[in-house]
Protein backbone atom coordinates (compact mmCIF):
# COMPACT_ATOMS: atom_id res chain seq x y z
CA UNK A 1 0.00 0.00 0.00
CA UNK A 2 2.82 2.37 0.84
CA UNK A 3 3.79 2.48 -3.07
CA UNK A 4 0.05 4.33 -2.97
CA UNK A 5 1.06 7.14 -1.14
CA UNK A 6 1.42 10.45 -2.78
CA UNK A 7 3.28 12.99 -0.33
CA UNK A 8 1.71 16.26 0.28
CA UNK A 9 2.67 19.50 2.13
CA UNK A 10 2.12 19.68 5.51
CA UNK A 11 -0.65 21.63 5.51
CA UNK A 12 -2.90 19.65 3.25
CA UNK A 13 -1.90 16.58 5.10
CA UNK A 14 -4.70 17.05 7.73
CA UNK A 15 -1.52 16.89 10.32
CA UNK A 16 -4.17 18.71 12.97
CA UNK A 17 -6.08 15.75 13.18
CA UNK A 18 -3.26 13.53 13.98
CA UNK A 19 -1.25 13.40 16.73
CA UNK A 20 1.53 11.61 18.51
CA UNK A 21 2.04 8.84 16.12
CA UNK A 22 2.38 5.16 18.05
CA UNK A 23 5.22 3.94 15.97
CA UNK A 24 7.15 7.36 16.33
CA UNK A 25 10.52 6.70 18.13
CA UNK A 26 10.69 10.71 19.14
CA UNK A 27 7.06 11.74 19.41
CA UNK A 28 6.33 12.63 16.35
CA UNK A 29 3.19 13.52 14.43
CA UNK A 30 1.60 11.15 12.34
CA UNK A 31 3.37 11.34 8.56
CA UNK A 32 0.61 11.88 6.81
CA UNK A 33 0.02 10.82 2.60
CA UNK A 34 -2.29 10.62 0.21
CA UNK A 35 -3.72 7.42 -1.12
CA UNK A 36 -6.20 9.54 -3.90
CA UNK A 37 -9.55 9.77 -4.17
CA UNK A 38 -12.45 7.63 -3.66
CA UNK A 39 -16.17 7.73 -4.32
CA UNK A 40 -18.44 10.02 -2.62
CA UNK A 41 -21.40 6.99 -1.34
CA UNK A 42 -23.17 9.63 0.53
CA UNK A 43 -23.56 12.25 -2.83
CA UNK A 44 -23.13 14.79 -0.14
CA UNK A 45 -19.78 15.81 0.18
CA UNK A 46 -18.50 15.78 -3.26
CA UNK A 47 -14.22 15.08 -3.31
CA UNK A 48 -13.15 12.81 -0.38
CA UNK A 49 -9.63 11.55 -0.04
CA UNK A 50 -8.10 9.09 2.09
CA UNK A 51 -5.00 10.08 4.35
CA UNK A 52 -2.70 7.72 5.61
CA UNK A 53 0.33 7.21 8.23
CA UNK A 54 3.67 5.55 6.81
CA UNK A 55 4.72 4.65 10.19
CA UNK A 56 1.57 3.44 12.03
CA UNK A 57 -0.71 2.87 9.47
CA UNK A 58 -3.80 5.36 10.56
CA UNK A 59 -5.69 6.77 7.86
CA UNK A 60 -8.10 9.50 8.01
CA UNK A 61 -10.57 10.98 5.49
CA UNK A 62 -10.86 14.52 4.26
CA UNK A 63 -11.83 16.66 3.94
CA UNK A 64 -13.07 16.71 7.44
CA UNK A 65 -16.56 16.84 8.74
CA UNK A 66 -16.94 18.00 12.42
CA UNK A 67 -20.80 16.85 12.54
CA UNK A 68 -21.56 13.47 10.49
CA UNK A 69 -25.09 13.63 11.78
CA UNK A 70 -26.28 14.61 8.26
CA UNK A 71 -24.51 11.83 6.61
CA UNK A 72 -26.89 9.68 8.51
CA UNK A 73 -30.51 11.24 8.63
CA UNK A 74 -33.34 9.14 7.57
CA UNK A 75 -31.44 5.66 8.06
CA UNK A 76 -30.76 5.39 4.38
CA UNK A 77 -27.12 4.36 4.77
CA UNK A 78 -25.41 0.82 4.70
CA UNK A 79 -24.88 1.08 8.16
CA UNK A 80 -28.68 0.07 8.78
CA UNK A 81 -28.67 -2.70 6.20
CA UNK A 82 -31.88 -2.09 4.75
CA UNK A 83 -31.75 -4.87 1.93
CA UNK A 84 -35.50 -5.41 1.88
CA UNK A 85 -35.10 -8.91 1.83
CA UNK A 86 -36.91 -11.48 4.39
CA UNK A 87 -34.19 -13.97 2.91
CA UNK A 88 -31.36 -11.48 3.91
CA UNK A 89 -32.62 -10.56 7.20
CA UNK A 90 -33.55 -14.02 8.22
CA UNK A 91 -29.54 -14.77 6.96
CA UNK A 92 -28.53 -11.51 9.15
CA UNK A 93 -30.18 -12.56 12.02
CA UNK A 94 -28.69 -16.25 12.78
CA UNK A 95 -25.54 -14.63 12.13
CA UNK A 96 -26.04 -11.47 14.61
CA UNK A 97 -27.15 -13.95 17.27
CA UNK A 98 -23.53 -16.30 16.69
CA UNK A 99 -21.76 -13.21 17.09
CA UNK A 100 -23.96 -11.98 19.98
CA UNK A 101 -22.93 -15.77 21.65
CA UNK A 102 -19.50 -15.62 20.57
CA UNK A 103 -19.23 -12.44 22.32
CA UNK A 104 -20.64 -13.27 25.92
CA UNK A 105 -18.05 -16.48 25.78
CA UNK A 106 -15.29 -14.16 24.86
CA UNK A 107 -16.04 -11.75 27.69
CA UNK A 108 -17.06 -14.22 30.58
CA UNK A 109 -19.88 -12.41 32.10
CA UNK A 110 -23.34 -11.74 31.89
CA UNK A 111 -23.90 -7.89 31.76
CA UNK A 112 -26.43 -6.89 34.16
CA UNK A 113 -26.84 -3.31 31.61
CA UNK A 114 -25.65 -3.64 28.33
CA UNK A 115 -25.55 -0.26 26.00
CA UNK A 116 -25.15 -1.22 22.42
CA UNK A 117 -23.81 2.45 21.37
CA UNK A 118 -24.50 3.09 17.74
CA UNK A 119 -26.44 0.35 17.15
CA UNK A 120 -27.44 1.10 13.03
CA UNK A 121 -30.57 -1.46 12.76
CA UNK A 122 -30.76 -2.42 15.87
CA UNK A 123 -30.82 -6.19 14.74
CA UNK A 124 -27.35 -7.00 16.55
CA UNK A 125 -29.10 -5.30 19.79
CA UNK A 126 -32.62 -7.49 19.61
CA UNK A 127 -29.81 -10.53 18.72
CA UNK A 128 -27.99 -9.79 21.99
CA UNK A 129 -30.85 -9.29 24.01
CA UNK A 130 -32.56 -12.16 22.90
CA UNK A 131 -29.25 -14.41 23.62
CA UNK A 132 -29.66 -13.07 27.17
CA UNK A 133 -33.10 -13.30 27.51
CA UNK A 134 -34.34 -10.44 29.39
CA UNK A 135 -34.92 -6.45 28.88
CA UNK A 136 -31.31 -5.62 29.54
CA UNK A 137 -30.03 -4.47 26.30
CA UNK A 138 -30.44 -0.66 25.05
CA UNK A 139 -29.43 0.42 21.76
CA UNK A 140 -28.57 4.13 20.57
CA UNK A 141 -28.23 6.15 17.65
CA UNK A 142 -29.01 9.46 16.24
CA UNK A 143 -33.07 9.05 15.67
CA UNK A 144 -35.07 9.89 18.56
CA UNK A 145 -37.35 6.63 17.82
CA UNK A 146 -35.95 3.13 17.67
CA UNK A 147 -35.31 1.20 14.36
CA UNK A 148 -37.62 -1.21 13.08
CA UNK A 149 -35.03 -4.04 14.48
CA UNK A 150 -35.59 -2.57 17.92
CA UNK A 151 -39.26 -2.28 18.22
CA UNK A 152 -40.83 -2.90 21.85
CA UNK A 153 -37.20 -2.83 23.21
CA UNK A 154 -35.28 -0.45 25.33
CA UNK A 155 -33.84 2.50 22.42
CA UNK A 156 -32.15 5.70 23.51
CA UNK A 157 -31.32 8.67 21.28
CA UNK A 158 -27.81 10.06 21.63
CA UNK A 159 -29.48 13.49 22.94
CA UNK A 160 -30.33 11.21 25.86
CA UNK A 161 -27.38 9.35 26.60
CA UNK A 162 -25.77 11.59 29.28
CA UNK A 163 -28.70 11.13 31.61
CA UNK A 164 -26.86 8.05 31.66
CA UNK A 165 -23.62 8.35 32.07
CA UNK A 166 -22.34 5.77 34.11
CA UNK A 167 -25.31 3.28 34.12
CA UNK A 168 -24.07 0.28 31.88
CA UNK A 169 -21.97 -2.75 32.99
CA UNK A 170 -20.68 -3.53 29.42
CA UNK A 171 -20.92 -0.82 26.54
CA UNK A 172 -20.46 -2.15 22.87
CA UNK A 173 -19.04 0.27 20.02
CA UNK A 174 -19.28 -2.23 17.24
CA UNK A 175 -17.81 -0.48 13.91
CA UNK A 176 -18.59 3.25 15.27
CA UNK A 177 -15.47 4.75 16.20
CA UNK A 178 -14.20 4.77 13.07
CA UNK A 179 -17.80 7.26 11.96
CA UNK A 180 -16.10 10.50 13.55
CA UNK A 181 -13.16 12.83 12.85
CA UNK A 182 -12.15 12.56 16.71
CA UNK A 183 -12.26 9.41 17.89
CA UNK A 184 -10.24 10.22 20.79
CA UNK A 185 -13.70 12.20 22.17
CA UNK A 186 -16.02 10.06 20.81
CA UNK A 187 -14.05 6.86 22.56
CA UNK A 188 -14.55 9.00 25.77
CA UNK A 189 -17.76 9.68 25.37
CA UNK A 190 -19.00 5.91 24.62
CA UNK A 191 -16.76 4.88 27.74
CA UNK A 192 -18.23 7.60 29.70
CA UNK A 193 -21.33 5.29 29.59
CA UNK A 194 -19.82 2.45 31.15
CA UNK A 195 -20.04 2.06 35.34
CA UNK A 196 -16.37 2.91 37.23
CA UNK A 197 -14.76 -0.35 36.28
CA UNK A 198 -16.78 -1.29 33.24
CA UNK A 199 -16.10 -3.30 30.57
CA UNK A 200 -16.49 -1.35 26.85
CA UNK A 201 -16.38 -3.39 23.52
CA UNK A 202 -14.52 -1.60 20.45
CA UNK A 203 -14.89 -3.20 17.18
CA UNK A 204 -13.37 -1.55 13.89
CA UNK A 205 -12.41 -2.26 10.30
CA UNK A 206 -8.75 -3.04 9.96
CA UNK A 207 -7.14 -0.81 7.47
CA UNK A 208 -3.84 -2.84 7.00
CA UNK A 209 -6.34 -6.30 6.37
CA UNK A 210 -5.18 -8.71 4.25
CA UNK A 211 -7.74 -8.18 1.35
CA UNK A 212 -6.95 -4.13 1.26
CA UNK A 213 -4.08 -5.17 -1.45
CA UNK A 214 -6.74 -7.34 -3.45
CA UNK A 215 -9.59 -5.07 -3.81
CA UNK A 216 -7.95 -1.77 -3.41
CA UNK A 217 -10.18 1.04 -3.09
CA UNK A 218 -13.67 -1.36 -3.64
CA UNK A 219 -13.03 -3.16 -0.26
CA UNK A 220 -15.60 -2.17 1.33
CA UNK A 221 -14.76 -0.89 4.49
CA UNK A 222 -13.22 2.17 3.68
CA UNK A 223 -16.68 3.43 3.10
CA UNK A 224 -16.06 7.19 2.34
CA UNK A 225 -17.23 9.55 3.62
CA UNK A 226 -19.11 7.79 6.10
CA UNK A 227 -15.73 6.05 7.64
CA UNK A 228 -13.79 9.10 8.96
CA UNK A 229 -11.14 7.20 10.67
CA UNK A 230 -8.80 3.84 9.81
CA UNK A 231 -7.35 1.73 12.40
CA UNK A 232 -4.33 -0.34 12.27
CA UNK A 233 -3.85 -2.68 15.44
CA UNK A 234 -0.99 0.25 16.33
CA UNK A 235 -3.32 3.21 16.33
CA UNK A 236 -6.23 1.67 17.82
CA UNK A 237 -4.34 0.62 20.99
CA UNK A 238 -2.50 3.46 21.18
CA UNK A 239 -5.77 5.15 21.15
CA UNK A 240 -7.13 3.50 24.00
CA UNK A 241 -4.46 3.91 26.55
CA UNK A 242 -2.95 7.72 25.82
CA UNK A 243 -7.27 8.01 26.30
CA UNK A 244 -6.45 6.01 29.83
CA UNK A 245 -8.22 2.54 29.64
CA UNK A 246 -6.47 -0.55 30.31
CA UNK A 247 -6.40 -2.68 27.54
CA UNK A 248 -7.95 -6.26 28.98
CA UNK A 249 -7.41 -8.07 25.62
CA UNK A 250 -7.65 -7.88 22.05
CA UNK A 251 -9.13 -10.40 18.99
CA UNK A 252 -8.96 -10.49 15.54
CA UNK A 253 -12.22 -10.91 13.73
CA UNK A 254 -13.41 -11.50 10.57
CA UNK A 255 -16.28 -9.75 9.13
CA UNK A 256 -18.47 -10.64 6.18
CA UNK A 257 -16.62 -7.76 3.74
CA UNK A 258 -16.10 -10.12 0.64
CA UNK A 259 -19.22 -10.01 -0.84
CA UNK A 260 -19.84 -6.23 -0.47
CA UNK A 261 -16.38 -5.34 -1.85
CA UNK A 262 -16.86 -7.80 -4.63
CA UNK A 263 -19.89 -5.92 -5.37
CA UNK A 264 -17.85 -2.22 -5.72
CA UNK A 265 -15.25 -3.84 -8.22
CA UNK A 266 -18.94 -5.09 -10.50
CA UNK A 267 -20.68 -2.10 -9.81
CA UNK A 268 -23.39 -3.95 -7.84
CA UNK A 269 -26.18 -2.87 -5.68
CA UNK A 270 -25.13 -5.10 -2.80
CA UNK A 271 -28.56 -6.72 -2.41
CA UNK A 272 -29.20 -10.26 -1.68
CA UNK A 273 -27.35 -11.75 -4.50
CA UNK A 274 -23.74 -10.25 -3.29
CA UNK A 275 -25.06 -11.20 0.44
CA UNK A 276 -25.31 -14.80 -0.47
CA UNK A 277 -21.83 -14.92 -2.68
CA UNK A 278 -20.44 -12.63 0.57
CA UNK A 279 -21.33 -15.78 2.81
CA UNK A 280 -20.37 -18.60 -0.43
CA UNK A 281 -16.57 -16.57 -0.38
CA UNK A 282 -16.40 -16.32 3.46
CA UNK A 283 -14.51 -20.03 4.15
CA UNK A 284 -11.79 -17.85 1.58
CA UNK A 285 -12.13 -14.56 3.49
CA UNK A 286 -11.37 -16.51 6.70
CA UNK A 287 -8.70 -18.61 5.51
CA UNK A 288 -6.67 -15.55 3.83
CA UNK A 289 -6.88 -13.62 6.65
CA UNK A 290 -6.06 -16.61 9.49
CA UNK A 291 -3.15 -17.02 7.15
CA UNK A 292 -1.68 -13.89 6.81
CA UNK A 293 -2.97 -12.93 10.37
CA UNK A 294 -4.16 -9.42 9.16
CA UNK A 295 -7.76 -9.79 9.67
CA UNK A 296 -10.66 -7.51 8.03
CA UNK A 297 -11.64 -6.09 11.86
CA UNK A 298 -10.10 -5.80 15.39
CA UNK A 299 -11.58 -6.31 18.52
CA UNK A 300 -10.47 -4.29 21.65
CA UNK A 301 -11.97 -5.20 25.38
CA UNK A 302 -11.26 -2.05 27.63
CA UNK A 303 -11.78 -1.71 31.36
CA UNK A 304 -12.54 1.76 32.26
CA UNK A 305 -10.73 3.64 35.44
CA UNK A 306 -12.59 2.23 38.66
Amino acid sequence: MDSQIMTKPAAETGTERGSCCPASANGQACDFGSLGGFEDLSGKVGHVEVLQCRQCGLGISTPPIPDVSFLYEGRESQDFQQDGSRIGHAIKRVAFRRQAQALLRQLGQRPARTLDFGCGSGLFTRCLGDVLGDGSVTGSDFEPSAPVDLAGRPYLSMAELDAHKGSFDLVLAMHVLEHDDDPAALLDRICAMAKPGGTVVIEVPNVECAWVPIFGKAWDAWYLPFHRSHFSRTALRALAERQGYTVMAEANVCVPTIGRSMSNVFGGNKGLAWLLAGIAAHPVQWAGEKIAGRPSALRIILRTPG
